[in-house]
């Protein structure tokens, strides 16, 4: 069915290459041995165990720092030219530490993931001559590259004891890198392969290969939709139930194709059907917030939001709902569905939306989910206000018209905002931030108004732990004229109360000009806050824990500092930088 569904439709990006031979077979992978694996990850762990903490920290930002300078490598001057480069890295005499092991793995990982196979393969073979056993996905990804690319993919018929029916990831690395490769009956013989053998064992095929099958679609040709649904339509005849990935991966294809309904119509899905094995994850929202803020820019009148889009209240809302379902009530247990990138993602399109009490509640989001504000927590907010401020400054205003950032401008700080002083200093003309333009002195300006003299016990309820001084960045370390100490704990709390005062700023525009009589302005702060966190945050119950247990789960969560995605890895590099 592949070759007839796709192979007419579709031009495969990826060439296929002959590549040496070497001593690995498709039987060798398929029946390796699962007692050496779990000897050689006993191994390493006995070796883990053996070092201090800050040593093995070295050790990982060393293999981390190993793969970034190799992708620099390879973007500077292509992937021809890194053979020589990356076997003088890995080298014994530069590279000799107990992770030696865990690099291989991470490079070998690193190069199939950018279809360096060539690359892969000489890293993996080397690998072998040094008496390293590599895991079992690796060596399943490595040997299909092997057996596909020197066109053995039949490889698997002439051992006639093979099972295929409960190895659906090796099913899935197969078809998909024969599809890689540009060898679509290839793939068409290990799926059917894999489908008879489900039957005649009596059980159902995985999810896995048909997940594959889309995801390398939607990499190959994201328009192609007559393939994705010819997969569907084999899926359904099988009776193969659809994972969150296979979700994820539609609604992937949906978005870049501009139909939106038809993405929001699949989560509907997920949510009516969601179980503890059908939850959406944190990639499902974060192409969901990504999509709510680009619909709601009015870029184009082409693309309208759509009557099932949900809203990003609701998303937030969904997230943590599901993140709980997940951790059984205890929100500091890390899951797929919560992370810091998400969280951010969210945050991001809150400050474009400009709904300021959203973006508080998914500010207090980090501390009640066990997550350190970053950097990059700090660029979002304050770009987002440098941005409106720029935009407003740049049109020309009426005399009677109130903008934001006129208020903003003009509010001095470590002052409670006040509507009569702000209206009489823009009457007057008086300069609080420096000249009427944005510039670095913007910024210093807004860093001033999260300042205070002195905490209120809520803000510090909501600061969040400091085992550390928690600071605000400078203005050279926002611009990155200075970087940020890996010592240095940023805190909540100033950009809690600057997004306060952006609270008052925008009922300040709504009660200027005489607009304020019998309206208590200030006493509609706390309504709206109420508002946000119940249209964002659920009740439940939290599992039965101490404080004291709770509390040193927090400080275990911070002690280990590992941030998910990019904000992860940043911090690594900095780190790495000052040891």
């Amino acid at each position: 069915m592949l070759q007839f569904s796709f192979r007419g439709v579709l031009k495969p990006r990826f060439a296929s290459q002959r590549f040496t031979p070497f001593c690995c077979s498709i039987a060798t992978s398929y029946t390796f041995n699962s007692s050496s694996q779990s000897h050689t990850n006993s191994r390493n762990k006995t070796w883990d165990s053996n070092i201090q903490k800050p040593a093995r920290r070295v050790f990982r930002s060393r293999v981390n720092g190993l793969l970034r300078s190799i992708d620099s490598r390879i973007l500077a001057e292509g992937s021809d030219n890194v053979h020589a480069y990356i076997h003088d890295k890995i080298s014994v005499a530069k590279f000799d530490n107990i992770y030696r092991s865990t690099m291989f793995n991470r490079l070998i990982h690193f190069l199939l993931e950018r279809h360096l196979f060539k690359l892969a393969l000489l890293v993996y073979k080397r690998m072998l001559h040094e008496q390293f056993l590599p895991s079992r996905d690796i060596s399943l990804k490595v040997t299909a590259m092997t057996e596909i690319l020197d066109h053995k993919a039949d490889a698997f018929i002439s051992i006639p004891n093979i099972n295929l029916s409960a190895s659906g990831n090796l099913v899935n690395v197969m078809v998909t890198a024969c599809m890689r490769a540009g060898q679509m009956n290839a793939a068409e013989r290990w799926l059917k392969k894999y489908e008879s053998d489900c039957v005649e064992q009596g059980v159902g095929p995985d999810a896995a290969p048909y997940a594959g099958i889309l995801q390398t679609l939607q990499e190959i040709q994201p328009e192609n939709s007559g393939a994705v649904q010819a997969t569907l339509y084999r899926m359904r005849s099988e009776g193969v139930a659809p994972n969150i990935s296979v979700f994820n991966t539609l609604i992937r294809s949906s978005l870049v194709r501009r139909e939106y309904t038809e993405a929001f119509g699949l989560y509907h899905a997920i949510m009516v059907n969601r179980s503890a094995s059908l939850l959406p994850t944190d990639l499902t929202f974060k192409k969901l917030f990504r999509a709510s803020k680009f619909l709601s820019q009015k870029r184009s009148r082409k693309h309208k939001r759509p009557e099932n889009a949900v809203p990003p209240r609701q998303l937030f809302r969904d997230m943590v709902q599901c993140h709980l379902l997940r951790t059984g009530n205890a929100p500091l247990t890390h899951s797929n569905i919560v992370s810091v990138s998400c969280l951010h993602l969210a945050l991001r399109t809150f400050m474009v939306l400009e709904d300021y009490p959203a973006a508080i509640m998914t500010l207090r989001a980090f501390d009640y989910f066990g997550f350190r504000p970053n950097l990059q927590t700090y660029l979002i907010v304050i770009t987002s206000l440098v941005l409106r401020i720029k935009h407003e400054l740049g049109h020309v205003c009426m005399i009677d018209q109130h903008r934001f950032a006129d208020f903003v401008m003009h509010m001095k700080p470590r002052e409670p905002p006040n509507i009569d002083v702000l209206e009489r200093r823009i009457k007057l003309g008086e300069t609080i931030s420096g000249p009427a333009r944005v510039g670095p002195e913007t910024v210093a300006h807004l860093l001033g108004l999260g300042e205070s003299a002195a905490l209120s016990q809520s803000e510090t309820a909501h600061a969040g732990r400091k085992r550390l001084p928690a600071s605000i960045p400078t203005v050279d370390i926002l611009v990155g004229a200075t970087p940020l100490s890996p010592f240095q704990e940023l805190s909540l709390t100033p950009l809690v109360r600057l997004l306060r005062k952006m609270m008052f700023v925008s009922l300040c525009r709504k009660a200027a000009g005489g607009k304020r009589e019998g309206w208590d302005w200030k006493a509609a702060v706390g309504p709206i806050l109420t508002s946000a966190k119940e249209e964002m945050w659920p009740d439940f119950e939290p599992a039965p824990e101490s404080r004291r247990v709770a509390r040193r789960r927090r400080r275990s969560v911070g002690a280990r500092g590992s941030l998910p995605s990019s904000a992860s890895r940043v911090r690594r590099m900095v780190r790495k930088q000052t040891l």
